[in-house]
């Protein structure tokens, strides 16, 4: 009877359709929000984080298949370590750096301040990277710069700024429009030798099934929705 029984399972168990493996990406935190609607219904499971240790991790053999990169240095980095497959190269998405506080207040009344300003880590993570070259050339680097509070990725530097722990915090114009408890206190202009860009790959190891989720992230829809959430297009 018991042998009966577990045939008969084993059967069912046969008849189950099988979920083809979930195709995994490595995507730059400031996308989350949009990338979260794109992918509504798709086969992904997705890990959010700063690209730089996005890259570190796929140039180390982290199994994921889809690159979603907040600059093109980490891009061509792990291009560089054939880590990723450079003809699938795509750069998708722009971006823009505002200034937000907590409360509304004028640029100038944020700059004598003594107020910290959270970014991300200046020297890896890309808004922190954006930032510092940004200020510097705006000729508020030295200003700004002590009172840094440098955090892992753009949304932590928002989440510090949103929950009133800094009055401001130097992100992404996305950032801001996902975040409706901060106010934009000042854009920063677009440096013509260093735009924002947001690249997305196969990596070199990516899985079959890859390649259609790399053109759903640049179908019509997506372009839409990246567009409602505050980035632009290159």
């Amino acid at each position: 009877m018991i042998r009966r029984l577990f045939i008969a399972l084993v059967f069912c168990l046969a008849a189950l359709p099988v979920r083809a493996q979930d195709v995994v990406i490595f995507a730059a935190s400031s996308l989350k929000t949009a990338l979260d609607e794109v992918t509504e219904g798709l086969p992904v499971r997705i890990s959010y984080g700063g690209s730089g240790l996005l890259a570190r991790q796929i140039m180390q053999g982290a199994p994921a298949d889809i690159f979603f990169s907040a600059n093109e240095v980490w891009m061509d980095a792990a291009q560089d370590a054939g880590a990723i497959r450079a003809e699938s190269r795509v750069e998708l998405l722009s971006n823009a750096l505002v200034i937000v506080g907590h409360e509304a207040a004028p640029f100038e009344d944020m700059l004598a301040s003594d107020g910290r300003v959270a970014t991300g880590l200046v020297a890896s993570v890309p808004v922190g990277i954006y930032a510092k070259a940004y200020l510097e050339r705006a000729g508020h680097w030295d200003t700004i710069s002590p009172r840094l509070v440098e955090t892992d990725n753009a949304r932590a530097a928002l989440a510090l700024a949103a929950r009133g722990e800094v009055p401001f915090a130097v992100v992404y114009a996305s950032d801001a429009v996902a975040e409706p408890a901060i106010h934009v206190i000042h854009a920063l202009p677009e440096l013509p030798d260093l735009p924002i860009r947001y690249p997305v790959a196969l990596t070199a190891s990516a899985g079959p099934a890859a390649d259609a989720v790399l053109q759903a992230l640049q179908s019509d829809r997506a372009r839409a929705i990246y567009a409602a959430h505050g980035f632009g297009t290159p």
